[in-house]
């Protein structure tokens, strides 16, 4: 018998899109009305502009995760929760292992990440309170030192598994619970940093993969002197450039992380062009296509 763990990826990838930054209003926040129209077509592009309305805040929050927090004494503490002895497993570079009689955690304090793997099986199936599970997943994250302020969206899904005998297969059956949460600064996501938290079918948290550097002090670019029309401009070269013609495109604020040898990371604001709706001629759904638009002064 064969057992497949599966997972509505396809989909999850367009609802995290979805949710990488919450809607702008309209109103106001425009040079002299130049955004009364949500889209307006440019060189056979049409742009949805709305959430460039407001620029984001040209600052970091007050409270912000550490590199204290890649400690191993916060880590075995706060977010793995276990009264244990750790034994170093391995080394390499800065990435080390660990391991105790229930766990096993990697981290990489230059890159932001750490692994954290249950290694007991779980209790018998229940049918967990999924909004419950997502409140332990946050609450998991702020003890080990992730605030609110540098949390954005936040997405609660199931994965799914089914047995295959031969060419018959199970009805697909819940497999795990997975709180995904997403990282933001004044509201605007930072590309690629997340943290996906993972609880079994009777609510035990089992797993977490994270990936949420420490933001420097200083060194950040975190505003625009450009307009929503020049931005458009630039979406159209940067468009162009990568053999694009034409189509729709919604452009969205973003933080892009640049590493320093510290572990931390500096923010550059940047614009997002996420082209078409991700839904091929086939009716198979798939990732938009996203470019990054350089909205530095000249």
């Amino acid at each position: 018998m064969t057992t497949r763990t599966i997972g509505f990826w396809a989909a999850l990838s367009m609802t995290l899109i979805a949710c990488g930054a919450p809607e702008v209003a309209t109103e106001g926040g425009g040079d002299d009305g130049e955004i009364a129209t949500a889209a307006q077509e440019i060189e056979g592009f049409t742009f949805d502009a709305r959430e460039l309305a407001t620029a984001p805040a040209a600052r970091l929050p007050a409270a912000r995760l550490t590199l204290r927090s890649f400690d191993d004494a916060l880590i075995q503490r706060s977010l793995i929760g276990a009264d244990q002895q750790f034994t170093p497993l391995s080394e390499l570079g800065r990435r080390t292992e660990h391991e105790s009689a229930d766990w096993t955690y990697e981290k990489d304090p230059s890159n932001g990440q750490v692994l954290v793997l249950r290694k007991t099986p779980s209790g018998p199936r229940i049918s967990p309170d999924e909004a419950l599970l997502q409140r332990n997943a946050l609450a998991r994250l702020n003890s080990w030192g992730i605030p609110n302020d540098e949390i954005g969206a936040v997405v609660q899904r199931r994965t799914l598994r089914e047995d295959q005998d031969g060419t018959a297969a199970s009805a697909p059956e819940v497999h795990r619970y997975k709180t995904f949460v997403f990282r933001a600064v004044n509201g605007v996501r930072v590309q690629g940093h997340r943290a996906v938290v993972t609880h079994t079918l009777d609510g035990t948290f089992n797993r977490a993969l994270i990936r949420w550097p420490a933001i420097a002090s200083t060194g950040h670019r975190l505003r625009t002197a450009l307009t929503a029309p020049e931005i458009e401009r630039r979406a159209v070269e940067a468009l162009s450039a990568e053999g694009e013609r034409g189509g729709s495109v919604r452009l969205r604020w973003k933080y892009v992380a640049t590493p320093l040898t510290s572990g931390e990371v500096t923010l550059t604001l940047t614009v997002g062009a996420i082209l078409g709706t991700g839904a091929t001629p086939s009716g198979v759904t798939e990732e938009p296509r996203e470019v990054d638009i350089d909205v530095a002064a000249p």
